[in-house]
């Protein structure tokens, strides 16, 4: 069989497979309110505290929660600026995946639930990287102010498990119950 007759057969499959995106629960709701508090709470906190901050700031901080680099204070814009770019760019990934017809995507998901799924965790996963992006302002703000001691070291492993854990077990869920 010719590379071409598989691109043509894939080409097919993917165009008999059609998905609609998921009607909002209220689980998904719930979780677009608490992204969007989290968003909201960072700009007002940042705002808030802005004209407070040293010249120099905190940049970077080591996997024990403690600043290793400093830059000037406007780079405190930075995770609030990627916030409002990952609340607005998660969606619109899957969006284009299904409008594209991206074959790799169409062989990983099979049925409309998987589809459903994929559409869930993304929102989870933007819950919890918008609200861990502002606990990490907050501390490079309370850093700065001297209120706080950085990070601390819990913050890294418990960021990767509540991002890693609950999607991989969903997707695992998913595969096994199509």
């Amino acid at each position: 069989m010719k590379l071409s007759d598989l691109f043509n057969r894939s080409n097919e499959l993917n165009a008999n497979r059609s998905f609609t995106w998921p009607e909002m629960t209220p689980q998904d709701w719930l979780m677009e309110a608490i992204s969007l508090a989290g968003l909201v709470a960072m700009f007002c906190f940042v705002i808030y505290n802005y004209p407070k901050l040293p010249v120099s700031i905190p940049e970077h901080f080591d996997l024990q929660g403690n600043p290793q680099t400093f830059s000037d204070r406007n780079q405190v814009w930075l995770l609030p600026g990627i916030s409002i770019f990952l609340y607005a760019m998660l969606p619109s990934i899957l969006k284009v995946k299904l409008a594209r017809g991206s074959s790799r995507f169409f062989r990983r998901v099979r049925t409309q639930r998987q589809f459903n799924g994929r559409v869930r965790i993304l929102r989870y996963q933007k819950m919890i990287m918008i609200w861990g992006l502002f606990y990490i302002s907050a501390s490079l703000v309370r850093y700065s102010l001297h209120r706080g001691n950085g990070l601390g070291v819990w913050f890294m492993p418990v960021f990767i498990g509540l991002m890693v854990i609950p999607s991989v077990a969903w997707l695992l869920f998913l595969k096994q119950n199509p």
